[in-house]
């Protein structure tokens, strides 16, 4: 296909991503009696839809630098939404809470900066909004804040009780040595060795451009269809929608046969 088409049938993943999510929720028998549950799912699976439409949307980030930030959320945000699925009721809520209580922190730290600067503080339209906003899912005065971990337990632990070490090991770890900037991300991406003999061989900072990689693409759509996948083992929901990793696949292989075929 040509480049034009190509990229015009990752745009159809990206669009078909989007319905396989609406076709999911639409399929979800809603619980009255459980909306936490529902919300709390039904918003994590959604949040892996946009981080995979965002990678597609922008093939100029689907590098060593920056695709890894994005993914290792696809992989956190896995962890948590399988984890959750093993006891639905109880850990919905409690990632919720958790929520509600880093916002009331965040409110509380922008309330005595105010009041340091001599503003006003109960009139200030960004209190009263984030006020309210927690106010609608719970009492501002009853929500507590954690600074611990929203499970109580470490990502390492929840992806063992999850059944997911391989996500874990493969993905999760390596990923993070971008998003926290540590030694063997920064020396692999951001150095390299100074041509003057003289300097011992040390290594300089760079900024290299590195070229588009489809493969941090393909790796964004194999989680999203991970976090489907385990949306319908839990929930027993099935859909006639098509899987945009097969979509994606497809895509990928007929462009690379034509390239080959065009080079031969």
């Amino acid at each position: 296909m040509s480049n034009d088409r190509f990229w015009e049938e990752i745009s159809n993943c990206a669009e078909q991503s989007r319905k396989e999510l609406h076709a999911r929720w639409a399929a979800w028998k809603l619980d009255p009696a459980k909306l936490e549950v529902h919300e709390a799912l039904g918003g994590l699976m959604a949040r892996q839809v946009t981080l995979f439409t965002q990678m597609a949307s922008n093939p100029g980030i689907w590098n060593g630098h920056v695709a890894p930030l994005l993914l290792r959320s696809m992989v956190d945000t896995y962890i948590t939404f399988a984890w959750t699925f093993q006891d639905k009721e109880s850990r919905s809520r409690l990632f919720i809470y958790h929520g509600l209580g880093q916002e009331k922190l965040h409110l509380e730290h922008f309330k005595a900066a105010l009041s340091e600067s001599g503003e006003e503080v109960d009139d200030h339209p960004f209190v009263e909004a984030i006020t309210n906003w927690i106010d609608s899912q719970r009492w501002t005065f009853l929500t507590d804040v954690n600074l611990g971990s929203w499970s109580g337990k470490s990502t390492r632990a929840m992806a063992e009780e999850a059944n997911c070490m391989d996500i874990y090991n493969h993905a999760y770890h390596p990923f993070s040595a971008a998003v926290h900037g540590m030694w063997n991300h920064v020396a692999k991406y951001n150095l390299i060795y100074c041509n003057n003999p003289l300097h011992k061989g040390h290594r300089i900072p760079v900024d290299n451009d590195l070229g588009i990689d489809p493969d941090f693409l393909y790796r964004s759509a194999k989680y999203l269809q991970k976090t489907f996948s385990t949306f319908d083992e839990n929930t027993g929901v099935l859909t006639d929608e098509p899987k945009t990793l097969e979509l994606l696949e497809k895509a990928f292989e007929e462009h690379l046969s034509e390239h080959v075929e065009a080079d031969g």
